[in-house]
């Protein structure tokens, strides 16, 4: 199923605007294309993206660190840039980005778009809880709040003390932050005897990591916030690009500024729908709004289940069943079959007296092992312990080891965590 005729006009006319620019002067595409007799003379048509080359992160990565600093994916002269982030360096080594005005607009718009699915705009009270680094999510953020006419309130420096008792007294009515740090606000909130679900916060959008499109991680969320929980879904590399509706735990692709593909991440051909119209694989996005420093056909590296069908809020644009599912490199096969750690996570939530946790997985072959450390703050963790062994093996067929430590012991988060870890044979 294609997009609609509109929509597919307008990304037809960003398209050719993009690879026109782009191969008229952005020295990183001009080389990665002209093997393939592509240039400003035979630019690529609409139609051909999908015979186009992918593009890695690695690719980036090398090229930066052979052209320092900024590498040579740049579209305009240096002195036309006004904005530099850099990547989280989660996945590797980080990236600095560069943005000029129109595409740093183009990048709040997107995240504007996530305000206005979600309700919100003026006269909401926004508190961004997060540390103002060179990270772009959450500066992006910031500016998209001011455009959807709320009073903005930047929580950075604080502790999470400082932060819960700002947000009350300030009266705060919707909260970003990573899905991590909602919980450790909610953890430390009932520690203080504090009812965030008596407070005014109505909203709390997500983003920074997969985890608010969780059932239970959304459900746990809302529960201690009484308010309603988006997912949102970004990378400094591409921008904003995914936001969630009221309708389940789904992401929408914002295409009016990417195009969305889906591609088989050991082949790298593109996945055709099965009977159900759903492409499963590795989403690739292109940027049409970011022409300064673009990325055409990139592999985002995160696994999704992608549907054309429409979505009954309304929404035009290509749905993500579950949001991001994991990330391509850190999926368990158990007999042939994919594991997404966030389908672990979904059970660990699950269970009420699990506060905190971390995996950590060995493969081999077709068997997985896996480890569950767990904090268990009420009940006996023994018992806690089995409870979720058993559901892990009911679910997956995979036996896991679950250890219980002691409440408080394991890594808090304010930013991206890292629950998953893989152990090296």
């Amino acid at each position: 199923m294609s997009p609609p005729s509109s929509l597919s006009e307008n990304q037809k006319s960003r398209f050719e605007r993009l690879v026109a620019e782009v191969l008229a002067s952005n020295p990183f595409y001009q080389a990665k294309y002209r093997p393939l007799g592509l240039d400003s003379e035979r630019l690529p048509r609409f139609e051909e993206l999908h015979r186009l080359p992918l593009t890695r992160k690695a690719e980036l990565v090398e090229d930066q660190a052979s052209h320092p600093p900024f590498g040579t994916d740049l579209t305009f002269a240096l002195d036309r840039y006004s904005r530099l982030h850099v990547t989280s360096g989660t996945s590797g080594h980080p990236l600095r980005w560069l943005d000029d005005e129109e595409s740093w607009d183009a990048l709040v718009d997107c995240w504007h778009e996530a305000y206005r699915a979600a309700g919100v705009g003026r006269p909401d009270r926004v508190f961004v809880a997060f540390s103002f680094g060179p990270f772009l999510g959450f500066w992006t953020a910031f500016h998209a709040a001011q455009r959807s006419g709320a009073l903005v309130i930047p929580g950075g420096t604080l502790t999470t003390v400082q932060r819960l008792a700002s947000m009350l007294d300030i009266e705060t009515t919707a909260l970003v932050c990573t899905p991590t740090y909602a919980l450790r606000l909610a953890e430390t909130a009932q520690q203080r005897g504090l009812d965030l679900a008596a407070s005014p916060i109505r909203v709390t959008l997500h983003g920074g990591e997969p985890g608010a499109s969780v059932p239970n991680v959304r459900s746990r969320i809302e529960s201690a916030f009484g308010a309603s929980c988006f997912d949102h879904a970004g990378a400094t590399e591409v921008g904003s690009w995914g936001y969630a509706c009221d309708v389940g735990a789904n992401l929408h692709v914002n295409e009016r500024h990417f195009i969305a593909e889906v591609i088989d991440p050991e082949t790298l051909e593109p996945v055709e729908p099965d009977a159900d119209g759903i492409e499963c694989g590795e989403l690739v996005l292109t940027t049409l709004s970011r022409i300064g420093s673009p990325v055409i056909r990139y592999r985002t590296g995160d696994f999704v289940r992608l549907t054309r069908r429409p979505c009954s809020c309304g929404c035009g644009y290509v749905t993500l069943l579950g949001g991001v599912l994991s990330r391509v490199d850190d999926m368990l096969i158990v007999r042939g079959v994919n594991v997404y750690p966030s389908a672990i996570e979904n059970l660990v939530r699950e269970l009420p007296e699990i506060g905190e946790f971390e995996m950590l997985a060995a493969q081999e072959r077709e068997m997985a092992e896996l480890l569950l450390r767990i904090e268990v703050e009420s009940g006996r963790p023994g018992v806690v312990a089995e409870r979720l062994a058993r559901r892990v093996r009911q679910a997956f067929s995979l036996r896991p080891t679950v250890e219980t430590v002691e409440p408080g012991s394991l890594p808090r988060h304010e930013g991206k965590a890292r629950r998953f870890k893989r152990r090296v044979r």
